[in-house]
């Protein structure tokens, strides 16, 4: 059902208000934490603009995108709802992810961001850059998204009245 799905997102976004709480407590003003945590840290950061500090948009427009998206992604979490769980999951994550940081937009002006990974140093960044749970999951719920659609979607037909096992060897 829808409510089991949104009753995820709203856990994720109270895991994302409280590791933002945490992060503003505990980092602001200070050294990332470790020390010394090269793979990955916590280091207090203010974003004023869009992912990965991107800003080539006014942030009104940002905003106005965030809420269109969130209310597509409900249309999709309620259309996937009843058929496979990874898309409806994604859909919660991504939903709980675009509130999270759209709440902080409105609230403080900037979001919160404070985990820090390495990047190899062959690559383009120096290090990830600065990120959040709300981040993640919007990124986890692309993913899930992504592989329901290229591995799922369409592939398995259940027939009236068969098992699950039966459907499968019909569609091998």
């Amino acid at each position: 059902s829808l409510f089991k799905y949104l009753v995820l997102s709203f856990f994720m976004l109270g895991i994302d208000y409280a590791t933002k709480l945490w992060a503003i407590s505990a980092l602001k003003g200070k050294h990332y934490w470790p020390e010394s945590g090269e793979l990955l840290r916590f280091d207090y950061a203010e974003n004023y603009h869009m992912a990965f500090s991107l800003s080539f948009l006014d942030m009104q427009w940002v905003n106005i995108m965030a809420i269109i998206a969130s209310g597509i992604v409900v249309y999709y979490l309620w259309l996937y709802k009843d058929t496979h769980v990874l898309p409806s999951i994604g859909m919660s994550l991504i939903f709980a992810g675009a509130m999270g940081n759209l709440g902080e937009r409105f609230i403080r002006g900037y979001v919160v961001d404070f985990i820090s990974a390495d990047w190899p140093d062959w690559l383009y960044f120096h290090r990830w850059p600065t990120f959040n749970i709300a981040d993640s999951c919007v990124t986890v719920g692309i993913t899930l998204f992504l592989i329901y659609t290229l591995f799922y979607e369409g592939k398995i037909v259940l027939n009236e009245g068969a098992s699950e096992a039966e459907t499968l060897r019909e569609n091998e």
